[in-house]
């Protein structure tokens, strides 16, 4: 959903009304390119989501109030120039340096609005509130629910009473506001802005001089925030590798740096052109992105095979209709039937797909990046003992009208931690560890300590009882 157009119109307004003056006087060139690019750019911010803190944080990483005023400055000049040269205007020096630095100074005022209004979106007064307002909504949506559960002033007072006892642990839970000030601080952007005005203000300075000396001096491309898109980048980085989610985002994301580097060293102020970046940019995006439908493409049908296997030969377990997803069936025995009748039919179609655009077997899963990688990141929810299990007992025999052999299920009913729940030797005992770096990663970012106080604890499967991982001893690698 886009922003409300009476916020964004105030948003935007002043910008609207530059452009709409420029082309009035008919001025054209690559500077009002520019700056209407930059102004398309902000609308389509405006339109894409309707999160003010989204909307702003990109609006600053971007830092388009400074480009867009920028080119405004820059275009109003070339016009004066063509204007004064063909007589068709008498020149006026200090009016076109006062309109453009009144450019400048409406920039730095919309970058510190916006900072305090996504500090007021990121508090925790204004979150909790908005957590209020949606349940509010859900019980006017989903009356009867609420009503089964005794009541939406019941449940209503539940909640809040809820979010008290879990504020005393975690005190942050709703406020965001360190985020913003460290992700979102906009003084490295006005820092730049505000020594170009100064520049601007200095007695006896020309509009045309102002321009000079900007370039000369490298102060226009400082004022592009290029420092602050270097440190997007490098937080890109470190998230995505704090998630390990796919290695190739990480590449992604390393690639990108590089190529800010290399352009910057390239550049006497050190400084990357933005429109050489942003084409290298999009054709590491271009490349990259094959690769990552790839691993993704084939993660997401190995990961369907293995679920097929764990619950069809969970399902001949004689106490499946007691567990889930069964017992929620409004027939659970009739239903672990089907799991039994149906499962090796779909298991055989993930495998034909799987060898038509992979090439790939069932054993070739193991062998496979993809695989590997989930498991040394700790994704891989099954343990090892269950995996060989399923490899070497349930998959030989996972085929269309064939039943599970019963000293087969009794083997496989000992994993499954019923009626001992503290015997789970089903899991991976190591799962809570991509939360666990992901904990660390937070509190270098935002300060020691920070995590915990939005978070509770990440907190490790005491009941699982099976081994960590031992990829050297795993024989199907």
């Amino acid at each position: 959903m886009p922003l409300d157009p009476m916020i964004l119109d105030s948003i935007l307004g002043t910008f609207k009304t530059m452009v709409e003056d420029c082309k009035e006087k008919k001025i054209t060139g690559e500077d009002f390119d520019a700056m209407c690019a930059c102004y398309a750019r902000m609308e389509e911010l405006g339109q894409s989501t309707d999160d003010m803190n989204v909307f702003n944080g990109t609006m600053m990483q971007e830092n388009l109030y400074g480009k867009f005023s920028d080119h405004y400055s820059r275009a109003l000049g070339a016009y004066a120039k063509q204007a004064y040269a063909s007589g068709e205007k008498t020149y006026d020096d200090a009016s076109l340096l006062k309109t453009s630095l009144d450019a400048l100074k409406q920039s730095i005022q919309r970058l510190r609005d916006n900072y305090k209004e996504m500090l007021r979106l990121a508090s925790g007064e204004y979150n909790e509130a908005q957590a209020e307002k949606g349940m509010d909504y859900a019980a006017r949506v989903f009356k009867k629910s609420f009503d089964q559960g005794g009541g939406f002033d019941k449940i209503k007072k539940d909640v809040k009473q809820q979010n008290k006892e879990a504020k005393k642990i975690t005190p942050n839970m709703f406020d965001n506001t360190v985020e913003v000030e460290i992700l979102n601080d906009p003084e490295p952007l006005i820092g730049p802005i505000q020594k170009l005005i100064d520049l601007g203000e200095q007695p006896g300075m020309t509009f045309p001089r102002f321009l000079r000396l900007q370039i000369e001096t490298g102060l226009d491309k400082a004022m592009q925030g290029t420092g602050v898109m270097r440190n997007g980048l490098v937080y890109t980085l470190e998230f995505t590798e704090a998630i390990a989610a796919n290695p190739y985002y990480v590449d992604v994301a390393k690639r990108k740096i590089e190529a800010f580097d290399t352009l910057a060293a390239g550049n006497k102020y050190g400084i990357p052109d933005l429109k050489e970046l942003g084409l290298l940019h999009q054709d590491i995006d271009h490349e990259m992105d094959a690769h990552i439908k790839k691993w993704d493409g084939i993660k997401r049908i190995w990961e369907k095979m293995m679920w097929n296997l764990y619950d069809w030969s969970l399902s001949y377990a004689s106490f499946a209709p007691k567990i889930k997803p069964w017992s929620e069936a409004p027939n659970p025995v009739q239903a672990t039937i089907e799991t039994q009748e149906t499962t090796p039919g779909i298991f055989q179609e993930w495998e034909k797909l799987l060898a038509k655009y992979f090439g790939m077997s069932f054993m070739d899963i193991f062998k496979h990046p993809t695989f590997a990688y989930d498991v040394d990141k700790n994704y891989f929810w099954l343990s090892q003992g269950l995996t060989e299990f399923l490899i070497e007992q349930v998959y030989p025999q996972c085929k269309p009208f064939n039943r599970l052999p019963d000293a087969i299920i009794q083997q496989r009913s000992a994993f499954y931690p019923f009626p001992n729940a503290n015997q789970d030797r089903e899991m991976n005992p190591d799962l809570h560890l991509p939360a666990e770096r992901y904990r660390v990663f937070y509190n270098k970012k935002f300060g020691e300590g920070y995590y915990e106080t939005k978070h509770l604890p990440v907190q490790k499967n005491d009941a699982v009882i099976a081994e960590s991982w031992n990829w050297a001893s795993f024989k199907y690698k």
